[in-house]
């Protein structure tokens, strides 16, 4: 039995959905949709934006995704440094604080340089290039940068 489907934009908070007595609603699908914004900012400013216009800077969790940037990116014209979410206070993380499934997964530019390197002492925040390879680089430089916005699919079924 085909269930019918709803989607919500995590710009929604939980008071917003109406309980449905007798109705159980599950999380089905989660879909992140890239933005690539052209206008340079440093990446806290990126962040904010982000997090004001979207749902946060770009979590990348494999390959497939590093792609879907790339060719986001190139689509648009732009060959050179673009921030994404991932940045450092002692140990990688994610702007979203994202630890699930794919939460580690990196793509440090090794081949033309042994990236991350924390050149001069504060180089925390990560950005990558055309080819895709991720470095450390200053927080405060300003790059354009992706944002991503969380779309969740939910299946609902009616218990009565």
């Amino acid at each position: 039995v085909d269930l019918p489907t709803f989607t919500v934009d995590t710009k929604l908070t939980s008071e917003a959905l109406v309980p449905l007595t007798g109705w159980n609603i599950i999380p089905s699908c989660l879909l992140h949709q890239y933005h690539f914004v052209v206008d340079p900012m440093n990446w806290t400013e990126a962040q904010s934006y982000c997090r004001d216009t979207y749902t946060d800077l770009a979590t990348i969790e494999n390959t497939e995704e590093m792609n879907q940037l790339i060719n986001t990116v190139s689509s648009a014209g732009h060959r050179s440094e673009v921030w994404i979410g991932l940045y450092s206070k002692i140990d990688w993380r994610w702007s979203d604080s994202y630890r699930g499934s794919g939460a580690q997964y990196k793509n440090w530019d090794n081949y033309n340089d042994n990236e991350p390197d924390f050149g001069s002492a504060n180089q925390f925040c990560v950005c990558f290039g055309g080819d895709g390879g991720w470095w450390d680089d200053q927080c405060s430089i300003e790059y354009p940068f992706i944002c991503y916005r969380v779309t969740i699919i939910f299946s609902y079924q009616n218990d009565k």
